[in-house]
């Protein structure tokens, strides 16, 4: 997506480009900019077909494999601070380490690359053509196809003139590293959004960063595989699977990238696929010169455990490197091959995907539809081993739900209630009075959760729901169960002696267990299909454990929920609607007030999914550099959400305090340029007389982004400078995408489809179904 922003640390304006990705939807007819936007809107209103275009961007290779050209090709690969980070007030050596380093790696890279040059040139290049030409005949109507290289040729840049002149539109980007690095992924999109602003390039771009579990991806190199092994009579008995992978710095790792965790899923999702044994198979690291201390176990290791334990016959597959380069054609189908070989074993090298049949029709899902991920329960090993028996550890226990019962008031949905129960909605205020901050629920669950009437619970506590789910220990009687539902209400919504929300919802058995079904979908949200419901439920189970109100029955549950989500998403269209509600809130409003997020200093305050949430739009879709961000919460030093979020700041700063009217929480908002604020509470924490001293605010303003429905500032609009948005105002921002969203081209279609899904897998209210389906 592309606006016009005033910077304000550049004297000019520069068309740059919001975040790394944009919704998945309509990419042909929705015009999000504020350049032009009445011919925006002219061709929004008569459906002109746009110009778009498909861009592959891979790492490269040299021009030739001279010394000369080697040495150039190397300067530029390890002048890069991705590959080789120093301190920030030394990053300007990393043009001169660059070059001091292919001075002494020219000449034997350049050998290396002569054993692999054919009589066409670059085998990187000759593969990436074909993938052009088969991709172009796949594709619908006048799309185009192009590549570009990070380091060699084509660059970036030149591709980016060629496209503009052509009059593209609309450029959907596709990353060819199936699993997010620093080190490949981020350091080529951070060039390619470099030069958009620096061409000031007028095009809508949708960024397919990350699809390293995407199923067509995870089914075409299960095929590959099986393919090979079946050419070559490769059995689990006789043959030991190696995936290898390229490695990366464990300092990389540390610092928050997602590589290894997105590489040990993928190897995993395969070997389901494939049905090789997991006793058969390993993961492993091709070591590069670059990386001293890269992760572990190196491919070369393995090979040689293999050799020592008489296992003589290994098959590498390169499951990273999705084309032919020197990692694949140098150190697997040679060094690798020459190493295991002279010690008698039999060594057998599966190629990457390159232009597999499967694989382009991987490649052009990708870029039309998105990322479909795979859902582990889903996943049958029907290439291999079919006949294996099943491990009873991953069948499902049956969940009763008759006693299952919701109570609870939300605010509207976008799309009403379609298949679902027929529920009463609140309105703005009357949710406000109803909804609790974070910290009561505890009490509150173990206040109605006695174990004699309400055996489990949680409470679905957000900023556009307040819902009660709980099991009743006695459902027989019906005038008990009203009697035990209406002392939940009396405990949940009375406040001072009174009801503050006398049409509360209330559904039983399968009808609630078919709401809950459609709310995680997001077909009960403002954002329809918005990812961070799911999360915020998952966060609901984990305070009603830290309540003592869990259990087995609601961990099945959510169990389910989870499972059909995910097999709904990748069986339906709606998979290719999963907004962020974060960033749909906060893109918005930036647009409309020029504000260039990459170049802000951002402080998130509070511990909330709402926090995790905006952290994660502000790195993975704003382009803000982890180093800027800043996280101050509260809490203990442990506990899955800790871990959550420490894997949404990485590398940021990490500020824990008692409480958030501490010294080093008034540092870090003077410091910030922007402050988002991802609260549950109803006292305010920080006040226009604690900000006034902090800073000249005219000289360098600040920004207030407020997700707290209750408030956390007073008086924000005295103080000059500093601009507040409140929850309010962010609701409406997301309203108004969420508006874009639904009118766009097939989005009806697919939501009535994942209507009808839930339906025919969780219907409602039959006297016959007494569990919930388990597939």
């Amino acid at each position: 997506m592309s606006i016009t922003v005033a910077c304000s640390r550049i004297d000019r304006s520069a068309t740059i480009p919001i975040g790394q990705d944009v919704p998945d939807y309509d990419m042909c007819s929705l015009e999000l900019g504020t350049t032009d936007n009445a011919a925006g809107n002219a061709r929004r209103r008569g459906a002109i077909r746009r110009r778009r275009a498909l861009l592959l961007l891979h790492l490269g290779m040299p021009d030739a494999p001279d010394v000369r050209s080697v040495r150039r090709y190397l300067a530029r690969v390890l002048s890069d601070p991705e590959l080789i980070p120093l301190p920030g007030g030394l990053r300007w050596l990393n043009p001169l380490l660059g070059r001091a380093l292919s001075s002494f790696r020219a000449a034997p890279a350049a050998r290396n690359y002569q054993r692999i040059w054919t009589d066409e040139g670059s085998p990187l290049r000759a593969v990436v053509q074909e993938q052009i030409s088969a991709l172009q005949a796949k594709l619908p109507g006048q799309m185009r196809v192009f590549c570009a290289m990070r380091y060699g040729r084509p660059g970036i840049a030149e591709t980016l003139q060629r496209i503009a002149a052509l009059g593209i539109e609309e450029l959907i980007v596709v990353p060819m590293y199936p699993q997010y690095s620093g080190t490949t992924t981020l350091t080529t999109v951070r060039e390619f959004y470099r030069q958009i602003k620096r061409h000031k390039c007028r095009i809508d771009v949708t960024m397919r960063s990350i699809w390293y579990d995407d199923a067509g991806y995870i089914n075409a190199q299960a095929r590959l595989i099986h393919e090979y092994v079946r050419a070559h009579g490769l059995t689990p008995e006789n043959t030991h699977l190696i995936y290898s992978a390229h490695s990366i710095p464990l300092s990389s790792i540390e610092r928050g990238d997602p590589y290894l965790l997105q590489i040990r899923r993928t190897a995993d999702l395969v070997t389901r696929r494939l049905g090789w044994p997991s006793d058969r198979t390993s993961l492993s690291y091709q070591s590069r010169p670059e990386v001293s201390n890269g992760l572990r176990p190196t491919t070369s290791r393995v090979l040689a455990d293999l050799s020592r334990a008489q296992r003589m016959q290994a098959l590498v597959c390169p499951l990273s490197f999705t084309t032919d380069c020197l990692e694949t054609l140098d150190r697997i189908q040679t060094r690798y091959r020459e190493q295991f070989e002279q010690n008698g074993g039999r060594f057998f090298a599966c190629p990457p995907l390159n232009v597999s049949e499967p694989f382009i029709a991987a490649l052009k899902n990708l870029a039309l539809h998105g990322r479909h991920p795979v859902c582990p329960h889903d996943i049958e090993p029907c290439l291999l081993a079919a006949g294996r028996t099943p491990d009873p550890s991953q069948e499902k226990a049956e969940v009763p739900i008759d006693s299952l019962v919701m109570v609870g008031m939300s605010l509207g949905s976008s799309l009403g209630p379609g298949q679902g129960p027929q529920s009463a909605h609140a309105d703005s205020e009357e949710f406000r009075k109803i909804k609790k901050p974070r910290c009561d629920v505890p009490d509150m669950l173990r206040a109605v959760c006695d174990g004699e009437t309400v055996r489990e619970a949680l409470l679905w506590n957000t900023c556009r729901r307040f819902e009660f789910y709980g099991w009743l220990a006695n459902t027989a009687d019906d005038a008990q169960r009203a009697e035990i539902v209406a002392n939940i209400r009396r405990q949940l919504f009375t406040h001072n002696g009174k009801m503050d929300a006398p049409d509360v919802n209330v559904l039983y058995g399968p009808d609630a267990w078919h709401h809950l079904m459609r709310t995680a979908a997001g077909l009960n949200s403002g954002l329809p299909g918005e990812r961070e419901v799911l999360q915020q439920l998952h966060a609901a189970q984990r305070l009603a454990e830290r309540a003592g109100t869990g259990g087995p029955l609601t961990d099945r549950l959510l169990a389910h929920v989870s499972d059909h989500e995910c097999r709904l998403r990748e069986q339906t269209e709606w998979g290719r609607f999963q907004p962020d509600h974060c960033y749909a809130s906060i893109s918005r409003i930036v647009q409309s007030i020029g504000l260039d997020l990459p170049d802000c200093r951002c402080v998130v305050i509070g511990g909330s999914t709402t926090s995790c949430g905006i952290l994660e739009a502000l790195a993975e879709r704003f382009g803000v550099a982890r180093r800027q961000l800043t996280l101050l919460h509260r809490g203990h030093g442990h506990g899955g959400h800790l871990k959550m979020l420490r894997k949404a700041i990485g590398n940021g700063r990490r500020i824990r305090v008692n409480k958030y009217d501490e010294t080093a929480a008034f540092r870090a908002i003077a410091e910030a340029d922007v402050v988002f604020f991802g609260l549950d509470r109803k006292e305010p924490v920080l006040t226009a007389e604690q900000v006034r001293g902090l800073r000249d605010f005219t000289a360098r303003p600040l920004a207030i982004f407020d997700f707290n429905l209750f408030g956390s500032t007073t008086g924000m609009e005295n103080v000059d400078g500093v601009r507040l948005y409140t929850a309010e105002e962010l609701e409406a921002a997301a309203a108004e995408y969420a508006r874009d969203m639904c009118a766009g081209e097939g989005f009806a279609r697919a939501a009535e489809a994942a209507g009808l899904w839930i339906r025919d897998h969780v219907p409602i209210s039959p006297a016959e179904e007494r569990t919930c389906p388990t597939r």
